[in-house]
């Protein structure tokens, strides 16, 4: 039944699935290929469907265990995964502990049939499109430099996240900001903020700053991003509660138009500049400061910055900070 429909087209086939049935769905893709479907109802009930669309996909135990903690931790309702491949038969006890429902092809056939759904699924349809690998945004290489100034690459560190907005505007841990800070970049489009590792207390409090520029100076090296994307930098001063607290860049992504895009590595950088980006670690009613770079396509609209599941649960507050790069 799904056989001709495009890799793309399956999770949205799937929300649309969900919205039949009272859900009020958003869709966001990760930079692997791998979809989430976030749904909610007003009753509050929270759903999410992982979604592996490729038909060569085999899902095994370790995956389901990894998507059935995070449900847990988020406190969703109801939880599924979903794939047009197969799952394992250790993948069918972990989702019997962890009370996550599987469909495969065959499963959502029967599905669709019980509900009588023939007709929705004639709307996804349309042609494979063959490989994942068109929907991955391509990793960023150096763009050019004015003359007499090195070249220096960069190498993406990807960072895949659960759904940077799972339950679309019911999540009200999001921090409005727009633009601001100093130096040599652009306000540029509104970028919020929110953490996904935080419960109801967390351990230390992030004053951050965003700036977005097409280019970055150091010291020693000017880097570029890909042609058609651009550099967005936070800057942010991060105060420990009461505990010692480790932020790491990895900790972070940006997500833009439905894509989470990892955090920027910079090859052949000072021994400065990598201390800007390295870890920000504070002592109990301490602080530490530490720098975040993204490339991102350059004409967005706005943005999220996003803690993920395994940062250590920060309360960002905005404010006008100086950066540490020009």
């Amino acid at each position: 039944m799904f056989d001709e429909m495009r890799a793309s087209a399956f999770p949205e086939f799937l929300a649309a699935f969900w919205e039949e049935k009272g859900w009020s769905t958003s869709v966001t893709e990760n930079d692997d290929g791998t979809y989430l479907v976030g749904g909610d109802k007003d009753s509050g009930k929270r759903g999410l469907i992982g979604v592996r669309p490729d038909e060569d996909t085999e899902i095994g135990a370790s995956e389901v265990e990894d998507f059935a903690a995070f449900c847990d931790k988020k406190g969703v309702d109801v939880r599924v995964m979903a794939t047009r491949g197969r799952f394992t038969t250790g993948a069918r006890s972990a989702a019997d502990a962890g009370d996550v429902h599987l469909l495969d092809p065959n499963e959502l056939a029967s599905s669709v049939r019980d509900e009588g759904a023939e007709d929705l699924v004639g709307e996804f349809e349309g042609g494979d499109d063959g490989s994942l690998l068109d929907s991955v945004p391509t990793p960023p290489l150096p763009g050019g430099v004015p003359s007499g100034v090195p070249i220096v690459p960069i190498v993406v560190a990807v960072v895949v996240i659960l759904a940077a907005v799972f339950a679309g505007g019911t999540l009200l841990s999001f921090v409005p900001f727009v633009g601001g800070g100093s130096g040599a970049g652009d306000a540029g489009p509104a970028v919020t903020a929110f953490s996904m590792a935080a419960d109801e207390n967390t351990t230390a409090t992030a004053e951050w700053d965003v700036r977005v520029q097409d280019e970055l100076r150091t010291a020693n090296n000017t880097y570029e991003p890909a042609d058609g994307e651009t550099f967005v930098l936070v800057q942010m001063n991060v105060t420990a509660g009461d505990s010692q607290v480790v932020v790491r860049n990895q900790n972070f992504a940006l997500a833009v138009n439905g894509t989470n895009y990892g955090h920027q590595r910079f090859e052949n950088a000072s021994q400065q500049f990598r201390q800007q980006l390295s870890a920000a670690t504070a002592a109990p009613g301490e602080s530490g400061r530490m720098l975040v770079v993204f490339s991102v396509p350059e004409e967005f609209d706005g943005a999220t910055l996003v803690e993920r599941p395994d940062g250590p649960g920060l309360r960002f507050e905005r404010a006008d900070l100086a950066f540490d790069v020009e």
